[in-house]
């Protein structure tokens, strides 16, 4: 024991590059992290009252969204798969604000969860007929809709096993079936006073290719389709689509932006 802590004593850190590597191998990581993680929300702006859209609203990325947004004001929409996951989301959302909201009113049965709207709708993306039951919905029962956010997606799903409408998944879950339920809400964006949508894209398009003779993936040769590649597609199908229809809403009262978040625990895409 006594040689042992002899030779911490007489060790010169300056000897050797271990340290300073290690040193360097953990800037890096903060450094990587710190950039990864991006920035926290500048401002506490509110939406009271707007009407606000979230695909895959249960979980992940989604979640935290329709989180912040109903702390802000904003009467929210979980537009999920799961319907069971939904509901249970929308009440751990309305209970967590609901605690951090001190009890005006004298009543001592008033809930501070039930000044937040937040509720659970059944959507698949997986089902064009779905997308269109979903927006008829909402557009029956709402007279605007102010914001839409494209959260909900999927990533190493089986490229083999084409969706009920015939496309391959990673194209009609993260690209078609959202740009097609933007397209039906878009009236009802319009009638917003600043209209507002957002796709969540990911740094993945970097990567993709795009056959032009066969830009959805529908041919035969699809099938070898490495689930990857699959995904990359339908990211930068989604940038695209979002240039363009920024394009064509130029003037008006709606924006629509893309955004990528990154690498981020907790969203379940590698689970598979």
């Amino acid at each position: 024991m006594e040689r042992l802590l002899t030779m911490f004593e007489e060790a010169d850190p300056f000897a050797t590059w271990w340290p300073t590597i290690a040193a360097l191998a953990v800037g890096v990581v903060i450094t990587v992290r710190t950039l990864m993680s991006g920035q926290r929300c500048p401002n506490d702006n509110q939406i009271n009252e707007q009407i606000v859209v979230v695909t895959g609203g249960n979980g992940g990325i989604g979640f935290e969204i329709a989180q912040a947004l109903a702390g802000r004001g904003g009467r929210i929409i979980l537009a999920c798969r799961n319907l069971k996951a939904g509901e249970r989301a929308a009440g751990i959302i309305k209970r967590e604000l609901g605690c951090r909201t001190p009890i005006i009113s004298p009543d001592e049965d008033d809930d501070p969860a039930d000044r937040y709207f937040v509720e659970a709708r059944y959507l698949d993306l997986c089902s064009l007929r779905s997308v269109h039951h979903f927006a008829s919905q909402l557009m029956a029962e709402f007279e605007r809709i102010d914001i839409v956010i494209h959260n909900a997606g999927v990533v190493f799903a089986n490229t083999h096993v084409p969706t009920e409408d015939g496309f391959e998944r990673h194209s009609q879950v993260n690209y078609l079936a959202p740009f097609l339920l933007t397209q039906l809400l878009l009236p009802h964006l319009r009638r917003s006073e600043q209209g507002r949508i957002v796709f969540v894209s990911a740094h993945a398009h970097q990567a993709a290719k795009i056959d032009f003779d066969d830009p959805l993936n529908v041919g035969t040769w699809a099938v070898k389709f490495h689930a990857r590649e699959a995904f990359a597609h339908s990211k930068l199908c989604v940038l695209l689509a979002t240039r363009w229809l920024a394009r064509e809403l130029k003037g008006t009262a709606v924006t629509v932006n893309c955004c990528t978040p990154g690498l981020v625990r907790g969203t379940r895409h590698f689970r598979k």
